[in-house]
């Protein structure tokens, strides 16, 4: 337990070690406007960095990687291959030991199903409705799953979002039936936390 803490840290140090760097790198004294424009379409050093930095905390946590050097493990979701709204993807999503999802999980799952200028805020409800806990029960109304949904919603939304036979704890089944209410039903007023 002591050395999954050391590591932790390490891997956070390592992180804000590149986060200095990289601003290190771009100053921005005695440039123009001009010289700091960006198309934020096309990945850049930072989003490498970042990729990097992902890389060697997934590889300091133990998970192992595939040939290409990527994190392979069976909380990779199918960001690389696009899945449209109520369509299953062939990838699943696994808790940890504690049952709850990363927020790098949670991104992945609700990025397949929110249109993207929504994926943020969605993220921010899950974590706000559940902690990102796919198991997540509230005992006063009975709202179950990372988007907590209340029973006498869950067989509509889920069969509309593509899920018909899904238990509200299936994470890409929540996540994928909290698109279809949010863009079907009531907008983000469908969740009692609203991002």
């Amino acid at each position: 337990m002591r050395l999954r803490r050391l590591s932790f840290i390490a891997g956070w140090a390592a992180v804000a070690l590149l986060a200095v760097a990289g601003f290190a790198a771009f100053g921005t004294s005695g440039s123009t406007q001009a010289e700091l424009e960006f198309d934020a379409t096309e990945p850049g050093l930072g989003h490498s960095t970042g990729a990097q930095a992902g890389f060697n905390f997934a590889v300091a946590a133990g998970q192992s990687t595939d040939a290409d050097g990527d994190a392979a493990t069976a909380t990779t979701v199918a960001t690389e291959q696009a899945t449209a709204p109520g369509e299953q993807s062939s990838a699943t999503i696994a808790p940890d030991e504690s049952g709850w999802l990363s927020q790098v999980q949670v991104r992945a799952l609700v990025a397949e199903y929110f249109a993207a200028e929504d994926v943020n805020k969605a993220v921010r409800v899950a974590w706000c409705e559940s902690r990102f806990n796919p198991t997540s029960t509230n005992l006063r109304t009975g709202a179950v799953g990372l988007f907590q949904h209340l029973p006498k919603y869950w067989a509509e939304r889920a069969e509309n979002a593509g899920f018909p036979d899904a238990d509200p704890s299936d994470p890409e089944a929540s996540a994928a039936a909290a698109a279809w209410a949010v863009y079907n039903e009531g907008g983000w007023d469908t969740f009692a936390c609203r991002g």
